[in-house]
C-alpha cells in the first residue's frame, strides 16, 4: 500500500517500519536469548511500543488504512508489555531481587551463530 502510493520504498514511513522492526529485534535478543526481564520491560515500554506507534502514524498520513492496519499491532504490544511486567515482576532470582530495569553486565552471553562458537 505504502509503495504503491509513494512509488518508492525510500521513504520515511517505510523506514519507520524498518526502525520499528529493528527495536523489535534487539528487544527478542534481550528477552528471549539473554533473559534479561528487567531491561526487557523498559526496552518494550521505550523502544518496541513508540517505533510501533510512529510508524503506524506515518502509514496513516500516505494511506489510513495502512495506518489502521499497522495500529492493530498496538494493541497486541500492549498485551506483551503487560505479560513482560508481570514475568518480570514473578520471577526474582535466589534472592529474592528482581532484575535492575537497566542494563547490567550478567551470566547471559549472546552467540552469533555465523562468527561460530568461542567455546
Amino acid at each position: 500500500m505504502i509503495v504503491s502510493s509513494t512509488g518508492t520504498f525510500f521513504n520515511p514511513a517505510i523506514m519507520a517500519f524498518i526502525f520499528h522492526l529493528t527495536c523489535g529485534d534487539v528487544w527478542n535478543t534481550i528477552n528471549n536469548t539473554e533473559k534479561r526481564y528487567g531491561m526487557s520491560v523498559v526496552g518494550i515500554l521505550l523502544g518496541v511500543v513508540p517505533s510501533a506507534a510512529f510508524a503506524a502514524s506515518q502509514y496513516y498520513a500516505i494511506e489510513p488504512l495502512a495506518g489502521k492496519l499497522l495500529g492493530g499491532t498496538l494493541l497486541w504490544l500492549c498485551t506483551a508489555s503487560a505479560l513482560i511486567t508481570d514475568t518480570w515482576r514473578l520471577n526474582p532470582d535466589d534472592n529474592g531481587k528482581r532484575e535492575p530495569l537497566y542494563p547490567v553486565k550478567g551470566d547471559a552471553k549472546t552467540e552469533f551463530a555465523w562468527f561460530g562458537s568461542s567455546s
